[in-house]
């Protein structure tokens, strides 16, 4: 058995605030739940109503703000959206770099395992992202289909995609539409699926990364309409999906999916991958094909729009209780940015990722039971609990960062090496690491050094 222990300190380790009559409830029926010996009648009762805090709290808990409330409120370890919360940063960084157990979650949202790939069109499941690690209950599977992924689609030929005419002439058009959109002050720069940053990702993206022609506008227009006018993200999570499948999109999403997987898998850069790989646990074009379907709907398209909209100012950062971050202009800081040195924009990029995560937190189930100190007293919980490891709060631990946590500083020490922005820590990671972390951020430095010329120039 495992302990966790919060670490004494004024600045994380003492509860701050009163919880509300509402909260306080939610707060121990979480933790019946989560704690309570098998033979508890009225924990079972109260599962139903337990379920609906749970649901309530899992759309919550995707923002930054609403998880330090709950830390500000019960201590640095806490319960929420049916887990356990360890938000210390060396919890986390411990949590990143040792292998994970998964389930069928998306940060606290549940997933539909029944549309999950490739098994929901009659391969093998193969979905990354609730595939366990060996060490941790995996049995290799997640480990052979993350090398053929990356051996794949994340190779040297996307690093030369990456840096070449296409993606350089891509850029330039982004800059072109920016600065006929008044710098990016009307909407249509950041919500037009056929200008702007969302045209440019789709093409970027898809090109970069699969070698698809960006310029074809048939496969233009498929890869959009899944990924933008039917959510495609929202397919795949419990509750939501199936009543969005039900009253809008019915059969469209499952067809729409294929079409965008038949696409995929002819690329070039899929079809490049010979079959039969014992390495690759025997990993098809088609099954590929499909879980980078669902990797591009949940992550691929969604975690670069998110941090797009973060440094290029039109997203605050987060609303901190009791802080001023959200006051912060980034566009003020960009503006005084040496455009010409690259590792100067990286860390603007990693410091408004430390005060605003376009993604807030991950999972792992626990393999043992555990004992974690909450508001001051030890509470066991059993194996298969879910631990959820919030990146957002440990980068915001004061322990970590000092009096100037809240304060933008992209200069301050070791920000990079620290960083929890791409799932790891760092460079460091468990194997999980963001697969596509190098060009993510090779291309927000891109885009902010050619949109900041041009507001230079004006």
């Amino acid at each position: 058995m495992s302990s966790v222990n919060d670490t004494e300190s004024p600045n994380n380790a003492n509860v701050q605030y009163r919880a509300g009559i509402f909260e306080s409830v939610a707060h121990y029926l979480q933790l019946l739940n989560l704690s309570h010996s098998r033979y508890n009648i009225f924990a079972w009762i109260l599962k139903p109503v337990i379920s609906l805090i749970t649901l309530y709290q899992s759309i919550g808990a995707n923002k930054g703000a609403y998880l330090y409330r709950k830390r500000l409120i019960h201590g640095p370890n806490f319960v929420c959206a049916g887990g356990v919360w360890l938000s210390q940063y060396p919890d986390v960084k411990k949590n990143l770099l040792e292998p994970q157990a998964r389930a069928f979650k998306l940060a606290p949202s549940q997933l539909r395992k029944s549309v999950l790939p490739a098994s929901n069109f009659g391969h093998r499941f193969n979905f990354l992202l609730s595939l366990s690690q060996r060490g941790a209950g995996g049995n290799g599977d997640w480990e052979a289909y993350r090398m053929c992924m990356e051996h794949t689609l994340f190779a040297e030929k996307t690093s030369l995609r990456l840096k070449d005419e296409t993606s350089k002439a891509l850029v330039q058009k982004l800059a072109e539409d920016y600065q006929t959109t008044s710098f990016g002050q009307e909407p249509s720069f950041y919500t037009d699926n056929n200008s702007g940053l969302k045209d440019f990702l789709a093409r970027y993206l898809h090109y970069v990364i699969f070698g698809l022609d960006p310029f074809d506008e048939a496969i233009m227009k498929e890869i959009k309409t899944l990924h933008y006018d039917m959510l495609s993200a929202t397919y795949h999570l419990a509750v939501i999906g199936p009543l969005l499948q039900f009253f809008k999109f019915g059969r469209k999403w499952p067809k729409q999916f294929q079409i965008v997987a038949k696409i995929y898998e002819e690329s070039p850069a899929i079809s490049s991958l010979l079959e039969g790989q014992d390495k690759c646990n025997n990993m098809s074009q088609a099954e590929l094909s499909l879980l980078m379907v669902s990797i591009m709907s949940l992550a691929g398209m969604v975690g670069p729009f998110t941090a797009a909209n973060i440094v290029l100012g039109n997203r605050k950062l987060s609303p901190f209780e009791g802080k001023k971050t959200d006051q912060i202009n980034v566009e003020t800081v960009w503006d005084t940015l040496n455009l010409d040195n690259r590792d100067e924009v990286k860390r603007y990029i990693h410091e408004c990722g430390r005060l605003r995560h376009p993604v807030s937190n991950t999972h792992k189930v626990a393999q043992e039971n555990f004992v974690a100190r909450i508001r001051n007293r030890d509470v066991e919980f059993s194996k298969g609990t879910i631990i959820f490891i919030p990146m957002q709060l440990a980068s915001i631990d004061e322990n970590e960062y000092g009096k100037s946590t809240f304060h933008f500083d992209h200069n301050r020490e070791n920000l990079c090496p620290r960083s929890t922005f791409f799932h790891s820590v760092g460079d460091e990671t468990n194997g999980r690491i963001c697969p596509g972390k190098h060009i993510a951020e090779e291309m927000l430095i891109d885009v902010l050094i050619a949109l900041g010329k041009i507001r230079k120039m004006n």
